[in-house]
């Protein structure tokens, strides 16, 4: 074959377009100049946001003065950095993904998809302290919405770091031995999935470090809002902490988990067995409760034990002269009122193993623990920013999906990824999707009931959000 031959079968249909033989027949392949996007989710993302005014007012209340003419908007920075978290980025240089998009701008009113340079020169300029005050004064109206109780449940993360980033020390790192990280300290509201407060620590510390501060910050962010419960696992069980909750009758009730030490061992071998309550059948609970005072405690407390039967040794298989009964224990510390009997404080317990889920889907899902630099400050703004992302998705999807909290994995691939079109006529911008079946009619209940929320509440959250506060409360506690 000659070369012209060769270059019309390479280009039969002119320079730009393609002609190939698949096995559903023969395809043509041109290019368009229409404005497409994988995300046609974004249109009902950018309405709900619209309508809260979050983005606006962090952008319209910004702690940084920008003196450049020729300074990209503070809100198309925030807006940048909170779509390519929103749409599964894990690095800063993942924004350069959503430049391409042009029709990212068109709905979000932005000049511009702004670059990751750009996005990490604006976070450094930020003071970490000032930027955690700037992000909480604008977030706080949403706090409203939270149903009562509010139950507190604390935990923290360890997260690696491979680099020279500031804050980054050796501490207790089970997956990473000897590997520098952050140890970041996070309060979850139970039964919503939200995350209201983020405290920022390097890698050698333990649960309990600034755990005060963290309160602290809890109670101003919260506003008016009352915390009736806080929730912790075994970092959390120190004197000074519980010593805080008792020295206020206002102050928020506690729950901690105790590690199994010697002198909780041997507080539970006190534990007659008589004063065991309920079965003890294979594999059934068993509580107690009693008041002692462990080393370090300034005055006895209220704790609960909990055993659960194993399994029979043998004494034949122990070399031993009688079977002996194999239990698994748990401790609890707590100071509610003896109204609250052991079995409801257990089971009280147990509901913040979902907290467990939180911290799962926030480093796997959201890459909380991927967007990172040298600054520490960009470091900690951009998480502050991640956990706002994460908190209103999580709201947004309960209206498509109201009877449970749907992860992000799941979330993105039904609700945010759908291939659309944007088209512009006169002055009216339509972006159209293609969906069917059921997927569409899932979808289509979901933008209804987004669409009479903004009907039927105020025009911003901003400082008074008390028309939707009930249909925000609602949309955050439904389902399991």
């Amino acid at each position: 074959m000659d070369t012209q031959s060769q270059t019309e079968a390479i280009h039969p249909l002119g320079e730009g377009e393609f002609s190939f033989p698949t096995p559903g027949g023969r395809v043509r392949l041109s290019v368009t100049n229409d404005a497409l996007t994988p995300f046609g989710g974004l249109v009902p993302w950018a309405a709900y946001t619209k309508h809260i005014g979050i983005i606006d007012q962090l952008a319209a209340d910004c702690p940084v003065e920008r003196t450049s003419p020729n300074a990209a908007p503070v809100y198309d920075v925030l807006q940048s950095f909170m779509l390519t978290a929103l749409t599964d980025g894990r690095r800063f240089s993942h924004i350069e993904r959503l430049r391409e998009d042009p029709t990212i701008p068109e709905i979000f009113g932005m000049e511009s998809v702004v670059g990751d340079d750009t996005v990490r020169r604006f976070f450094k300029s930020v003071d970490p302290a000032l930027g955690a005050e700037w992000i909480a004064r604008n977030v706080q109206p949403m706090w409203r919405a939270l149903p009562d109780p509010i139950i507190m449940d604390w935990d923290s993360t360890v997260q690696p770091k491979y680099g020279h980033q500031e804050g980054a020390e050796i501490g207790y790192n089970p997956g990473k031995p000897g590997r520098r990280s952050f140890h970041p300290l996070l309060g979850v509201i139970a039964h919503t999935r939200l995350c209201p407060v983020y405290r920022f620590r390097a890698g050698d510390t333990v649960t309990a470090t600034e755990w005060h501060e963290a309160m602290h910050d809890a109670q101003r962010w919260l506003g008016e809002r009352k915390i009736w419960l806080n929730r912790g696992d075994l970092g959390l069980g120190h004197d000074a902490i519980m010593t805080w909750h008792e020295e206020a009758p206002d102050r928020p009730k506690y729950l901690f988990k105790l590690k199994l030490t010697n002198l909780v061992r041997s507080a539970l071998c006190r534990v007659r067995e008589d004063d065991w309550q309920g079965s003890a059948g294979y594999e059934s609970c068993q509580m107690a409760e009693g008041l002692i005072q462990l080393t370090g405690w300034k005055s006895p407390r209220r704790v609960i034990f909990a055993r659960t039967l194993l399994g029979v040794i043998r004494a034949a298989s122990n070399a031993e002269f009688w079977d002996r009964n194999k239990h698994e224990f748990a401790v609890y510390v707590t100071n509610l009122p003896e109204s609250v009997n052991p079995w409801q404080i257990q089971e009280l317990y147990r509901k913040r193993a979902d907290t467990e889920n939180v911290f799962d889907e926030l480093k796997n899902q959201w890459g909380f623990s991927g967007f990172c630099a040298k600054s520490r400050a960009t470091t900690e703004l951009a998480a502050r920013l991640l956990l706002l992302v994460y908190n209103l998705w999580t709201l947004f999807v309960r209206f498509i999906v109201p009877q449970k909290h749907t992860e992000a994995k799941r979330g993105r691939r039904w609700f945010l990824l759908i291939a659309g079109r944007l088209v512009e006529s006169g002055r009216q911008k339509e972006l159209q999707v293609s969906i069917k079946g059921g997927w569409a009619d899932q979808l289509r209940e979901g933008y209804t009931r987004i669409t009479e929320w903004i009907r039927t509440t105020a025009p911003q959250l901003k400082y008074q959000m008390s028309t939707s506060d009930h249909d925000l409360a609602n949309v955050a506690t439904s389902g399991p």
